[in-house]
């Protein structure tokens, strides 16, 4: 006899319910982690190079991903050494809004920008977004770094993100002009002065060298010893000759 009471009945509906919701949770345990695997952690990426001394590049300034969009940033950059390198100017792409212009400041060490996706065309997934292009220009020969030194960004519905940041190496070449002025000054160093000085002291003393290197005794110098007594002599034998004379 087969009981067929509702109690029965719920008994087994829940018995073969079972199964299939840890089957469910199986499936979602192993579907979280290769979904939070394929974002990636937001980073601010500053695209740097090398440039020479006097002239400019641009640099562009990206955040990697935006996992959840992006409402808007306020950014300041850095270099580190200005006398190498220095922020020249900024703008934004045509597809975030501007909040306020670029501000560098008077000795090119920092740049601020701020801008927002007033369009919401930076979608949530969206990733290498183009936030600003700065420009810097080559001071002087060496190297430099540019960093993050702060920022706020905001994703869509006003959630705070917090991309990683890196500083980024700039190198900087010396220009033509820059090596020429060393080469000149090379050849005016202390060792070629000397020498100057030198050839000076030797004319002073009554010594020059004509175009074949032959040394003449000047006509001021002091006249040679047998031609002073060769000429005593000659004085001599004249008063000797005057003496005998009636």
């Amino acid at each position: 006899m087969t009981d067929d009471s509702p109690l029965s009945i719920r008994g087994c509906v829940r018995t073969a319910g079972t199964p299939l919701a840890l089957v469910a949770l199986v499936l979602l345990a192993g579907t979280v982690p290769a979904l939070a695997a394929g974002q990636s952690t937001p980073a601010i990426s500053i695209e740097t190079g090398s440039v020479a001394a006097g002239e400019t590049m641009a640099v562009p300034v990206v955040l990697t991903s935006a996992p959840d969009g992006l409402a808007g940033y306020q950014l300041k950059l850095s270099v580190d050494d200005p006398a190498v390198a220095r922020f020249e100017n900024a703008s934004y792409p045509d597809r975030l809004g501007l909040t306020t212009d670029p501000v560098i400041s008077s000795d090119g060490e920092t740049v601020t920008l701020e801008a927002a996706d007033l369009d919401g065309q930076i979608e949530p997934g969206a990733s290498d977004v183009t936030l600003a292009t700065v420009q810097l220009t080559g001071v002087a020969g060496g190297e430099t770094q540019v960093t993050v030194a702060s920022s706020q960004v905001d994703a869509d519905g006003g959630g705070v993100v917090e991309p990683a940041t890196e500083p980024t190496a700039v190198a900087v070449s010396p220009s033509a002009s820059t090596e020429t002025a060393t080469a000149v000054s090379d050849a005016s160093s202390p060792a070629s002065e000397s020498t100057a000085e030198s050839a000076g002291t030797a004319n002073a003393a009554g010594t020059t060298t004509d175009s074949g290197d032959r040394s003449t005794t000047s006509a001021n110098g002091p006249l040679p010893i047998a031609l002073a007594i060769a000429a005593l002599a000659a004085v001599a034998a004249l008063a000797a000759r005057t003496s005998r004379q009636p």
